[in-house]
């Protein structure tokens, strides 16, 4: 059975993490799924405004950060 991850497991595997920007690498390895697997839930993160890019990475990543009170 595939596993399904909501928007409130993107929030709280991004919180577990302890740095204040990531990666959807970061977020991928912390849930223990492909980024695949957890591609609607982060946009649906994103779009409820929980979620905001901070800037693209020298990597050419973009980096986020959970915003305040969400």
């Amino acid at each position: 059975m595939a596993k399904t991850v909501t928007p409130d497991q993107v929030l709280r595997a991004a919180r577990e993490l302890k740095q204040s920007e990531f990666t959807r690498d970061d977020l991928a390895a912390e849930l223990g799924v492909g980024k695949p697997k957890f591609k609607h839930a982060f946009k649906a993160a994103r779009e409820a405004g929980q979620v905001e890019k901070v800037r693209d990475g020298d990597d050419h990543k973009g980096r986020f950060r959970v915003k305040d009170g969400a």
